[in-house]
């Protein structure tokens, strides 16, 4: 090819090319009916934009990379954020939920424990009636020194428990009159015999009344 020579990049009838005038291109052409026309159609023509997604001349820019680098970079941080406060939602719901658990865990501790100690407290009370009415109490020591098995109170009726120390009484009343009816006479009149009811302080003030009467 020689110097300042020039090659046609296109044929004449491609229909994407539009055959303009000079005049007409560069707005020289200026008749009575173009300076009756609106102002907008005054002027050079204006060449419409043809857009290339296509061929040759498609693709991006010198710019364009910086532009997806920037907007790849909002995306993912977009997602980093995303996925932290869906973390720290699901950490803050673990905890919650085993705050919720350890509270439960601590109350049913605490009322089995309250349990235990009304328990004790019961039966050190039980304990104290059987010996202000002469029952000896080493039956229940081990109950209330250890710890029960069972969680479960035990519930004993007041009417019951009375019922059952005079019962015991009586029989003990029996057995101290049989012994005296069997001891001799001179054993009976010398031997004061005090009945197991709490009554002994009782005896033992008109004892001696009647010791300092006689004297």
């Amino acid at each position: 090819m020689g110097r300042y020579t020039s090659v046609q990049a296109y044929a004449d009838n491609n229909p994407s090319m539009r055959a303009v005038s000079y005049d007409q291109a560069t707005g020289a052409a200026a008749s009575a009916s173009a300076s009756e026309a609106a102002p907008s159609n005054r002027g050079p023509v204006q060449p419409e934009k043809v857009d290339n997604p296509y061929g040759s001349t498609a693709g991006a820019g010198s710019g364009e990379f910086h532009v997806y680098r920037h907007a790849r970079a909002r995306e993912m941080a977009r997602w980093k954020k995303i996925n932290e406060d869906e973390a720290e939602m699901k950490a803050e719901d673990e905890f919650q939920s085993k705050v919720a658990q350890d509270t439960q865990a601590e109350a049913e501790k605490t009322e089995k424990r309250r349990r235990k100690r009304e328990r004790a407290k019961e039966a050190k009370r039980r304990k104290k009636n059987m010996k202000l009415g002469g029952v000896g109490g080493d039956v229940n020591d081990a109950a209330v020194g250890g710890d029960s098995a069972d969680d479960e109170f035990d519930y004993t009726p007041i009417a019951a428990a009375e019922l059952s120390t005079e019962t015991v009484t009586s029989d003990m009343k029996e057995d101290a009159t049989k012994d005296e009816e069997m001891k001799p006479s001179s054993e009976q009149g010398s031997t004061l015999q005090f009945a197991n009811d709490g009554s002994f302080l009782e005896q033992m003030k008109k004892q001696m009344a009647n010791n300092s009467t006689t004297t």
